[in-house]
């Protein structure tokens, strides 16, 4: 049982949010006891609805949004025991939400926050997938991921740079009632802080107005904690495998974002630890 007496001034109640994306009192009750305190609480910072199924399945495969991963490659990759990760306007929308091989896993969606605007990444009135949003729902209903933040359900005048994403006429602004239901259900969704304790050592750019982990570095960090909470509530040898499909971080990418610290990222991927399978994708 996480102790919790000396927790209680809201101050640390404050900065233990901003730290950790979870609010304090959600996990008071968390039993920690007999499990390492940091990678109990980086699984308590899942959404509810991803907890159980997590401990259910054999891999982690975070997969990022790169074009040249193709339907034939995620056919080839994918087993029933995957656990997917995906992240804000994410790829092969359609595939995720009703293909054979993937419509019944379980997922987990992130969406990072837009700066400290009211927009989030992959949500109206940004490019989105709301529609296999809406299928998603009606088959394993996933757990959601925002960053920072709860998604404010922003109108297109909320965009602070509109021309960045212009909007189209297919573009999803009227979000349905069942995803509406889902964006708002405490059991689905959680916040997760980009100065997350998982990522505490990340050398951010203090000149750099938002800089911060990229979205897999984040997530990735997120789960190589939560699988060392996984290994020891079962008493495991071996530790859950994650795959992460498509994240490249070298020059033959076209765009890097300079608030992201490419140089830390990549000697911390240079070589990952047991069980972390990196597949780079051009």
């Amino acid at each position: 049982m996480l102790h919790t007496s000396h927790l209680t001034d809201s101050l640390y109640d404050n900065t233990y949010h901003s730290l950790t994306g979870v609010d304090f009192d959600t996990i008071v009750d968390f039993d920690t006891s007999g499990f390492d305190a940091k990678s109990a609480l980086a699984f308590a910072s899942l959404p509810l609805i991803i907890q159980e199924p997590l401990l259910q399945s054999k891999r982690i495969v975070l997969i990022a949004n790169n074009p040249s991963i193709d339907i034939a490659s995620l056919e080839a990759l994918l087993q029933p025991t995957d656990m997917l990760v995906l992240f804000n306007d994410f790829i092969h929308a359609d595939f995720f939400a009703n293909h054979p091989l993937a419509k019944d896993l379980p997922k987990l969606l992130f969406f990072r926050q837009i700066g400290d605007s009211k927009l989030h990444f992959g949500l109206p009135p940004r490019s989105n997938n709301v529609t296999a949003m809406l299928d998603m729902t009606k088959q394993a209903p996933p757990g959601i991921l925002f960053g920072n933040t709860n998604y404010q359900f922003p109108l297109p005048a909320d965009d602070p740079s509109p021309h960045d994403d212009p909007i189209t006429a297919n573009r999803v602004l009227e979000i349905p009632e069942q995803v509406d239901k889902l964006l708002r259900s405490d059991e689905h969704c959680r916040v997760l802080s980009e100065q997350h304790e998982v990522v505490a050592d990340y050398p951010i750019f203090t000149d750099i107005h938002s800089s911060a982990p990229t979205s897999g570095f984040l997530l990735y960090r997120l789960f190589l904690s939560t699988r060392l909470h996984i290994q020891q509530k079962q008493s495991v040898e071996t530790p859950l495998s994650i795959v992460m499909l498509g994240f490249n971080n070298d020059d033959k990418t076209a765009h890097f974002w300079e608030g992201h610290n490419w140089a830390f990222e990549r000697q911390e991927l240079a070589t990952p630890p047991r069980d972390v399978e990196i597949i780079r994708q051009y």
